[in-house]
C-alpha cells in the first residue's frame, strides 16, 4: 500500500528561474495556469516545503507534487473534476462513521487521473464520504494508493479529520501493510532489506527506477516458498513510493510475476503483476482502537497455485506460515 504518491524531479540547472515558469516548460503537457493554482494549493514542494510560484529554483533542489495532481486540475479547471461513479459498496469490508477499509480488485484505479474520471474507486465511494470545504477536491479521502493492478487492502477516511489523522499515523510508519508477491527467481539472502532510492526512470517517464539522486526507500521481505524458477514472498513497507515493492523486486533480479513494467508481463496465468496486499494494520483515527484486516489473494492467483504445486517451504515465520496458508487454500480450493 503506498501512500499518496509524488511525482519527484531534481533541478540540474535553470538557476533562478521562477518555479511556476520551470514547471510549465519542463512539464508542457500542463499549463502554466493548472501550475500556478497547484502551488497555491501548497500541494508543490521544493525540498519538502511547500512553494511559491515567485521560488528562484536552484540546481540541486527537489520538486515533487501528487502523482496526478497536474493533470486532475487540468480537468478540475475544466469542469472535469470527480463525479459519483458506479457504486462499489460491494468492495467494502469495514465501515464506520469515519473509516471504510476496501478490498481492492485488480484493474481498478484508486483516484481520478488522466483519462480516468468517473471510473475510480473513489469515486466509486463518493456517496459514503462526508463532504468538508478543507478535504482536498481532487483526492476526498484518500490516504494512500495500490496500483492499478495491484489488489487487496485499503483504508479510505470518510471524514477530512479522520484523512489527516491517518495520513500523519503513515508518515510516522504507525500503519503495518503486508503484502504477498510471486516473483521470478531465489532471491539471495532469503530473507533481508532491499534499501535504495527511487525516482522517476530518466529514459521512460512511465515508469519508477533505482535513481541516483531517488527517494529513500525500504522495503522487507521474506522469501516462504520456492518453486524451480519463482519464489512467494512476504512483503512489507517501511518506506512508500509509488511502484516501490515492484522496483526494488525487479532491481534485486526478481521481477514480479506477470509485472507488464517491470518484468516479462502475463505468465503462469497472472494478466498483471502477481502483488496482493493481504493484510493492514492500524489505530483508528478517532478512538485509537487497534485495527487488523486480512484478505485472500483473488482468484487469478489459482491457476498459478496449481500448476506451480507443492514446491519447497523455506520459511517458518508467522508471516510466511499465514501467506502460504492464504496460498494453500487457493490450491486446495481448484482441487
Amino acid at each position: 500500500m503506498d501512500p499518496v504518491q509524488e511525482e519527484v524531479h531534481r533541478v540540474e540547472s535553470d538557476a533562478g528561474e521562477r518555479l511556476d515558469r520551470y514547471l510549465a516548460r519542463h512539464f508542457p503537457e500542463h499549463s502554466r495556469t493548472a501550475w500556478q493554482h497547484l502551488i497555491a494549493q501548497g500541494a508543490v514542494t521544493v525540498n519538502g516545503r511547500p512553494a511559491v510560484a515567485r521560488h528562484p529554483v536552484q540546481p540541486g533542489q527537489i520538486i515533487a507534487w501528487p502523482v496526478g495532481a497536474a493533470a486532475l486540475l487540468e480537468a478540475e479547471l475544466a469542469g472535469q473534476g470527480p463525479v459519483e461513479g458506479p457504486d462499489l459498496s460491494h468492495l467494502v469490508i469495514y465501515e464506520d462513521d469515519a473509516i471504510l477499509v476496501v478490498n481492492k480488485p485488480r484493474g481498478l484505479v484508486v483516484h481520478p487521473a488522466r483519462g480516468h474520471l468517473g471510473d475510480t474507486l473513489i469515486e466509486g465511494l463518493l456517496h459514503r464520504l462526508t463532504p468538508s470545504p478543507e478535504a482536498p477536491a481532487l483526492r476526498p479521502g484518500v490516504v494512500h494508493r495500490l496500483d492499478r493492478d495491484t489488489t487487496g487492502l485499503m483504508v479510505v477516511a470518510k471524514t477530512e479529520t479522520a484523512r489527516t489523522r491517518l495520513a500523519a499515523a503513515l508518515q510516522v510508519r504507525l500503519v503495518h501493510r503486508a503484502y504477498m508477491a510471486l516473483v521470478r527467481g531465489h532471491p539471495h539472502p532469503r530473507e533481508g532489506w532491499l534499501e535504495a532510492p527511487i525516482g522517476r526512470d530518466p529514459r521512460n517517464r512511465q515508469r519508477m527506477a533505482v535513481v541516483l539522486g531517488g527517494r529513500q526507500a525500504r522495503t522487507r521481505y521474506r522469501t516462504c516458498r520456492v518453486w524451480p524458477g519463482y519464489a512467494l514472498l512476504s512483503v512489507e513497507l517501511e518506506t512508500g513510493r509509488t511502484h516501490q515493492i515492484r522496483v526494488h523486486l525487479a532491481a534485486a533480479g526478481h521481477p514480479v510475476v506477470g509485472d507488464p513494467l517491470y518484468g516479462a508481463g502475463p505468465e503462469l496465468g497472472f494478466p498483471a503483476q502477481a502483488l496482493h496486499a493481504w493484510r493492514l494494520e492500524f489505530h483508528h483515527p478517532m478512538t485509537g482502537a487497534k485495527l487488523a484486516f486480512t484478505a485472500p489473494p483473488p482468484e487469478d492467483w489459482a491457476p498459478a497455485a496449481r500448476q506451480l504445486g507443492a514446491g519447497e517451504t523455506v520459511c517458518d515465520e508467522p508471516d510466511c506460515r499465514e501467506v502460504l496458508a492464504r496460498f494453500q487454500a487457493l490450491t486446495e480450493a481448484g482441487a
